[in-house]
This record gives C-alpha cells, sequence and structure tokens, in this order.
C-alpha cells in the first residue's frame, strides 16, 4: 500500500536547527519526516532513532547520496552551517558550493517544496559597505534556490537565536552571559547596541530555535503556494539587552547578570568568529535596528510569528500556543545549562 503521507526531508536533523524543525514536522501524521546524516551510528543519531526518527546516510556535498534521500520527497528543509570550520576559514569549497548541490539534487528528484534558513541580505541592504561572509552565502544559495524551479521556495530566517547565550562560542564572543563569569564575577552581555545609540532604545528581534523555528518551518510546509517567494522572520520576541539581563537577574533573584555596550570592535575566540560579529556590528549600526532586511521589529512582525506558531501547534495537536518569551526561554532552559555564577570581587 502506498502511503498518502508527504516526505520531507531534513537536512543536518541532527543539528540545533534542523531538529527544530524535525521534532515539529515529526508530530504531524500528514507528514513522513526523514532526517540525513553524514554518521548514522553517531551518538545523535542513534537518539533520534530510538526516538523514532526515520534516518538515511547523506553527505550534503555527495550528490548521489542526495539523490537516493531525495527520491519521493515532496519537500526539502535545507540549513547550511555556517559554523562549520572550513567555511569560517574559507578552507574549500564555500557554503554557497553545499547549497547548490543540495538545490540541484532536489530539483533532479523532483521535489516540488523548497525550505531554506537564510540571514539577512547585508551587502545588497548596505550598498555593498558591509559583507559578512556567511551572510553572503546564505544569500547566494536563496537566490539559486528562487530561480531552481520549485513550485516553492521560501526563507524562514532566525533573528537573533535565544539560544546562543548558552553556546560556548558567542560567549566568549559577546561577554560571557549568560554562562561564563568574567574577571569581575559578572555574567556580562558585552555587545554593541543595536543602533548608535547606547541607550538600547530599539528591541532585538529574538528566536528561540528551541521553542519556535520549526513550528514556523512546519506552517509553511501546512501550505508551502501560500508563502512562495516570500522571506519570513521567525521573531519569538522582541526586547532589549538591557532587558535580556534583567529578566536573568529577576529569575535567579540576583544581581549577577549586565549589560556593557560596547563601541569598540569585539574579538571572539577565533578569526573568523571576529571577523563574523564585528561585520554584524557594522550592519545592525547601518540597518540602524531594522535587522530584518530593513523592517523595525514590530508587532506586524511578531504578529506573523504567532500565527505561524499556532497553525504548527494544532497541526501537531497541541492546541493554540504562543512563542517563546525570553524570560520564558531563560526560565525554561536556563537552569538545565547554567554555571554557578562566581562570587562578585
Amino acid at each position: 500500500m502506498i502511503s498518502s503521507k508527504k516526505t520531507i526531508v531534513v537536512i543536518g536533523g541532527t543539528g540545533m536547527v534542523g531538529g527544530s524543525v524535525a521534532r515539529s514536522l515529526k508530530d504531524n501524521p500528514d507528514f513522513q519526516v526523514i532526517l540525513t546524516t553524514r554518521d548514522p551510528n553517531s551518538e545523535k543519531a542513534c537518539q533520534l532513532r530510538e526516538q523514532g526518527c526515520l534516518l538515511v546516510k547523506a553527505d550534503s556535498w555527495n550528490a548521489s547520496e542526495l539523490d537516493t534521500a531525495f527520491s519521493g520527497a515532496w519537500g526539502v528543509f535545507l540549513n547550511t552551517d555556517s559554523d562549520d570550520l572550513n567555511f569560517k576559514n574559507e578552507v574549500g569549497p564555500p557554503e554557497s558550493a553545499m547549497g547548490k548541490i543540495v538545490i540541484d539534487a532536489a530539483i533532479r528528484q523532483g521535489v516540488q517544496y523548497f525550505v531554506f534558513q537564510g540571514l539577512p541580505q547585508a551587502n545588497r541592504l548596505t550598498n555593498g559597505e558591509v559583507s559578512i561572509l556567511s551572510f553572503d552565502n546564505k544569500n547566494a544559495i536563496a537566490h539559486y534556490g528562487r530561480k531552481a524551479g520549485f513550485e516553492s521556495f521560501v526563507e524562514v530566517n532566525i533573528g537573533w537565536a535565544m539560544d546562543i547565550c548558552f553556546m560556548e562560542t558567542y560567549g566568549k564572543a559577546f561577554g560571557g552571559f549568560a554562562t561564563i563569569p568574567d574577571s569581575e564575577g559578572f555574567l556580562s552581555l558585552k555587545i554593541f547596541p543595536m543602533t548608535t545609540k547606547d541607550n538600547d532604545a530599539e528591541p532585538i528581534p529574538w528566536t528561540s530555535v528551541r521553542d519556535d523555528y520549526g513550528d514556523a518551518v512546519h506552517a509553511v510546509f501546512l501550505d508551502p503556494p501560500k508563502y512562495s517567494n516570500r522571506i519570513i522572520w521567525a521573531i519569538s520576541d522582541a526586547v532589549g539587552f538591557q532587558t535580556v539581563v534583567d529578566a536573568y537577574n529577576r529569575l535567579t533573584g540576583t544581581d549577577v547578570a549586565r549589560y556593557v555596550p560596547q563601541t569598540e570592535p569585539l574579538k571572539a575566540a577565533t578569526p573568523g568568529k571576529t571577523k563574523e560579529v564585528n561585520g554584524l556590528r557594522n550592519y545592525c549600526h547601518y540597518m540602524k535596528g531594522k535587522y530584518c532586511n530593513g523592517v523595525v521589529t514590530n508587532d506586524e512582525l511578531l504578529q506573523e510569528m504567532r500565527t505561524l506558531k499556532a497553525l504548527a501547534s494544532q497541526a501537531r495537536g497541541r492546541g493554540t500556543v504562543s512563542p517563546q518569551t525570553f524570560e520564558g526561554f531563560l526560565r525554561d532552559h536556563g537552569s538545565v545549562k547554567l554555571q554557578p555564577p562566581a562570587s562578585k570581587i
């Protein structure tokens, strides 16, 4: 008997972004979800298999493996890993080359609907003044995908990921918040303002990748033609940096977190990451807070995410669920990974 389920292949379903998409889609009985992995025997792959996920070996550089993975697929989700060290250090083919290989394979196999996690069009929006390697490569993939011939190609983009507060690389880049006490014992958020002002006036467009990003993609797959050639921003909440650290202190009953606006260039753990975070700084200053491709973080942007979240939550059998707030993210996930803050000197 031929299954009536629509098969969606999630590239990199063992990662943070792909995993969010896979978890959401898996709850929908109308979809069959297949995750690609380079190593089906990895610890993450084995855990997902035990949870009932279908996995297939496919390296995104390997066209023949992708052809096999995409055979009979109705939809594909792709997030290329911009943090891959080879991409960051510009060793070997660029990220955009991988994206084109994936897109070409999907077209060959007759995939109708393709969703891609992109980034702001920094180079175009700043008239070439700000070029960020990962942004440029993601934009090249999206441009290629829009012209590839899919029934529908949609970008579902992440704003500032709440999740990075608990990732060591970004913690080191941005002062240590929310897990690495600095030399004075503070959990410092040392980051440039979203505008050239120092008063944190503009709200930051935050995305909870863990809680909400997968649902935004899920909602698009419920009716892909409706969103054809759109760039959708999966924005969970919009608050300033000072509000973020205030929420941490309120939840923990401490004053250990602080926001320290930075006007000088930042230094990260690696040269590639340093170049990227300072490119991001330059983009934000140029756009004066309009991070989402020139769009201010307003209620219209948030309302679209609320709508997408509700559609996906209902399809998952969870009723109507609202997007995550930053305070809710800290409350729900922070206690799992937070290290005990050091005593202040």
